[in-house]
């Protein structure tokens, strides 16, 4: 009896272990991404290869492994009733508390070996559990096609019943990303096709805000100045469109074309011609709205320019065409365009920053870990911050492990920082 007790429990172990074997299958198999599966299609290797093969059939797999999870379970829950009968026979235990003992036991056993801890280790190593595992699952999957048939029928015969529609399958915006990262890694992208499909991605969520050219860098003119004064700006700083203001920029009552200009100066119209009689219709847009949605309305509308307006109707800025575009193609530069670079490297610790530069890009490029919180979007906005109030040229300050040293401002504008990494 004793030699049969010992059977019971090797057994009982070997069950134990196939239920864990079940359990993490069905997790590391159902745990690979889209992307990924798409990317071992590629691959040569024969665990690979079974492992599109399974998922190439989901349904059918996943009743595979339902199937040989419940009859392993099922004979360990079995075995274990038995085992504990004949314990409690041999000791004169009575059965009825052993049958007790016997399901809190068991039920604690494959609940913690053998469906816990196999698929917590299954989704944190997904890939490597699933070509562990797949030959001897594409064994059981043969091995149990006869029943697995007739459960599929089942499923498929109650779904239709109860007009369960097939989901279209679709790949995350996670996944995508994914193969794209992917696809420069094998070369197939280049870095800055990787970059512009990424800034697609991330289009919808920009806001007017965050591209807009701020009220301080607007080039506009008063709507009693001359024609030739303002085609003499034009020329100056290169610009085909530009706001026309009454009294003060808040008050922006529409758009000079340069086009407009020419043609009038051209066909030498009365001097006297206010600039306000040749003034196209501003467009106004809030700082919050997306950039998708405007440039759907640039489109609409044949606009190239908008002025943006704050919660209170002032203005912040304004945004155009070019502006939106960049965000997917990057900075655009044309035969008149000389933009200096947002930042230069002095040394492995040391960088010279433009004050308008991006937060997010100086903790991108420049690995560092400025706070982004508070709505503040630019390094000078961060510093004035951390100052309280507008900082003098060469005056310092500290935060976490960078000095701060301010080198250039403008009529109260931080236009360069020197940004020091202390050792």
């Amino acid at each position: 009896m004793d030699l049969m007790i010992i059977y019971y429990i090797l057994i009982f172990a070997t069950l134990l272990l196939l239920s864990a074997f079940f359990s993490a299958c069905e997790t590391s198999f159902f745990s690979i991404s889209s992307a990924e599966l798409e990317r071992m299609k590629n691959h040569s290797d024969y665990a690979s290869k079974q492992i599109v093969q399974l998922l190439s059939h989901p349904k059918k797999l996943l009743i595979t492994v339902v199937v040989g999870n419940t009859i392993v379970n099922i004979g360990t829950a079995s075995l274990a009733a038995v085992l504990t009968l004949d314990i409690c026979l041999m000791m004169g235990i009575d059965p009825r508390i052993g049958v007790m003992i016997d399901i809190i036991v068991v039920t604690f056993v494959i609940l913690v070996a053998a469906e816990i801890i196999p698929k917590v280790a299954a989704v944190k190593n997904a890939k490597r559990f699933a070509k562990s595992f797949a030959f001897p699952l594409t064994l059981v999957y043969y091995l149990f096609s006869p029943i697995v048939s007739v459960f599929f029928a089942i499923t498929h015969w109650l779904t239709s019943i109860f007009h369960v529609n097939k989901e279209k399958e679709l790949l995350s915006e996670h996944e995508l990303r994914s193969i794209v990262d992917m696809g420069e890694e094998e070369g197939t992208l280049q870095q800055d096709e990787k970059e512009m499909i990424h800034s697609i991605f991330e289009f919808g969520e920009t806001t007017v805000r965050e591209i807009m050219i701020p009220r301080i860098d607007m080039i506009c003119v008063p709507v009693e100045a001359k024609i030739d004064n303002v085609l003499d700006l034009i020329t100056k700083h290169l610009h085909s469109r530009i706001p026309l203001f009454r009294e003060k920029v808040d008050n922006i009552i529409g758009i000079i074309y340069a086009k407009d200009l020419i043609t009038f100066t051209e066909r030498k119209a009365n001097g006297s011609t206010s600039l306000e009689s040749l003034a196209r219709p501003a467009y106004f847009v809030p700082e919050q709205k997306k950039i998708d949605e405007l440039l759907r309305e640039f489109q609409r509308a044949r606009i190239h320019m908008a002025i943006v307006v704050d919660e209170y109707g002032g203005t912040s800025g304004l945004v155009t065409l070019e502006d939106i575009i960049e965000e997917i193609v990057g900075e655009i530069q044309d035969e008149h365009d000389y933009e200096q670079p947002m930042y230069q490297k002095v040394n492995e610790n040391e960088y010279l920053v433009d004050g308008s530069m991006d937060l997010d890009e100086i903790n991108d490029e420049l690995r560092l870990n400025v706070p982004t919180e508070d709505g503040v979007e630019t390094i000078a906005g961060f510093l004035l911050g951390l100052f309280g109030s507008v900082p003098q040229e060469k005056q310092s300050t500290n935060f976490g492990k960078y000095t701060f040293v301010i080198e250039k401002v403008i009529r109260r504008r931080i236009k360069k920082v020197r940004i020091t990494k202390n050792e």
